[in-house]
């Protein structure tokens, strides 16, 4: 059994092709001398010497540099060949700026690839699009949030919320909540998803305040099924029970896990209007509400809110 071998990962450098250059051609060394002083297998050494042998006008000889060139040029078509065509970049890149996740977009070409192929292409940067353009960049984990009751409770707490709500086994219960496009006094979006088919509905109102969002909510009544309503503790909720009949629970101070499903739908929101946006229109603001209905979902495997709420 020999002494000396190649371990994995453990290639010829280029100083050590210039020390075969020297030993070999210089010193005239054997082969098996040279492998003894590298820790190399003797094979390894009659392989380099042939790779990188040169022809001079009366003789060949062992060229430490040719040997790279060739190693590099060799080394470049190891492995397996990529998928990723100009075409299939395209249907990626073209999902992506539609604000797809990759999920989705890999139902179009499902069994060509797998789902850790794109990411592996995005974070490599064979892809058009950049990792930050994903819908949900994941950078690092969120810090977990202590529950804490709030200072003024408006009504029911979420622990007094039945099991039926809490499983998602009715239909008919909301999470709601306020987007605010700028700091300054400005009109914001008025957030409803509803935890079953995760059907969002988004209205413009004219400010921040419990007036404005009681006028819509009283509005919405007469197109909507209202069976509860999960809100947090912000000022502009205070008087939810004045605008609907149904039982409305309050989450914990600081605790938007709570309300997950809406906070989701709320960020989905933000790639179309990101904070600072000075103004928008209803038409614009239906326009979302429509894209994030007919989004395709995998915990409906695939199937969309829209399909969701006619039981399709």
């Amino acid at each position: 059994m020999q002494d000396h071998y190649n371990t994995r990962c453990k290639e010829l450098t280029y100083p050590e092709r210039q020390c075969i250059e020297r030993w070999h051609n210089k010193d005239k060394l054997s082969n098996r001398q040279i492998a003894l002083l590298l820790g190399k297998a003797p094979q390894t050494i009659n392989n380099e010497v042939l790779l990188g042998l040169v022809q001079l006008k009366t003789k060949t000889k062992y060229s430490s540099r040719r040997a790279q060139e060739l190693h590099k040029v060799n080394k470049q078509h190891c492995g397996r060949k990529s998928k990723l065509s100009s075409d299939l970049n395209q249907k990626i890149s073209e999902g992506v700026r539609d604000k797809q996740s990759l999920e989705v977009i890999l139902q179009s070409f499902i069994g060509l690839v797998c789902l850790k192929t794109l990411y592996n292409w995005l974070e490599k940067g064979w892809l058009d699009v950049k990792y930050h353009e994903l819908l949900y960049p994941h950078y690092k984990k969120a810090k977990k949030l202590r529950k804490t009751q709030p200072k003024r409770p408006f009504g029911l707490s979420i622990e007094e919320r039945p099991e039926e709500i809490n499983n998602r086994s009715g239909f008919g219960h909301w999470e709601i909540d306020t987007v605010i496009l700028t700091r300054a006094k400005n009109e914001c979006l008025l957030t409803l998803t509803e935890r079953v088919t995760r059907f969002e509905v988004i209205r413009l109102i004219p400010d921040k305040s419990a007036r404005s969002v009681n006028t819509a909510l009283q509005s919405l009544q007469e197109q909507l099924v209202f069976k509860s309503i999960t809100s947090d503790n912000g000022r502009e909720f205070a008087k939810l029970g004045e605008a609907v009949t149904c039982p409305v629970y309050y989450c914990h101070a600081y605790a938007s896990f709570e309300r997950g499903t809406n906070e989701n739908h709320n960020r989905m929101i933000r790639r179309f209007l990101p904070k600072g946006t000075i103004k928008t229109t209803s038409q614009e603001v239906a326009k979302i509400e429509t894209w994030m209905n007919n989004y395709p979902r995998k915990m409906f495997k695939y199937r969309t809110p829209s399909q969701m709420l006619q039981g399709g």
